[in-house]
């Protein structure tokens, strides 16, 4: 085999193990929204910053985000003072992903990511939630949110109202409720 047959071959090799990786890590994109949730969109750092000021964290805070993504929001309150943060996220790559996250952002002992669906998150003892949803699957939240989080709860929607319930306050695109 001549060098010009072998490097063809070693490119075509490279660029389907490229197309395996892209079509896993997309493919998975789909298992929130077929879980009824909504899929991973970033939150801005700005909202970020805009969320953890509204939420008014104090050390004996224990904070839940119902499909954490890449970790981010877990990361801020973390650094914000929460005694503890809690991720539920269903993407195996973004579970990876924001644990390493928290670990070299030096809270990997304060945050902890659940790969599991945020429909089978403990809301118990928790009382600062974050969302980032979108419309379709708010209306189900609001029902889990009702049963399961105790009075004086406070719940930080990013951009999407809570279906029959008012906001506290709308700060920017960060909307407070409290149970």
């Amino acid at each position: 085999m001549d060098s010009i047959t072998f490097f063809f071959l070693l490119f075509a090799a490279l660029v389907i193990a490229i197309d395996f990786a892209a079509i896993w890590w997309f493919g998975s994109m789909l298992i929130p929204i077929i879980a009824g949730g909504g899929p991973y969109v970033p939150t801005g750092h700005d909202v970020v910053e805009e969320m953890i000021t509204v939420a008014n964290l104090d050390p004996t805070d224990t904070v839940i985000d119902l499909g954490s993504g890449d970790g981010r929001i877990l990361i801020a309150a973390a650094k914000a003072g929460s005694a503890k943060a809690i991720g539920y996220e269903i993407h195996p790559g973004l579970v990876k992903l924001s644990r390493r996250k928290a670990r070299r952002a030096g809270v990997g002992d304060k945050v902890e990511i659940r790969k599991r669906s945020m429909w089978k998150a403990d809301l118990s003892g928790t009382n600062v939630v974050f969302l980032y949803q979108i419309p379709y699957s708010m209306e189900k939240l609001r029902n889990k949110i009702e049963d399961e989080l105790p009075k004086g709860t406070r719940i930080i929607s990013h951009a999407f109202e809570i279906p029959e319930r008012t906001p506290v306050s709308k700060h920017g695109k960060a909307l407070l409720y409290i149970t």
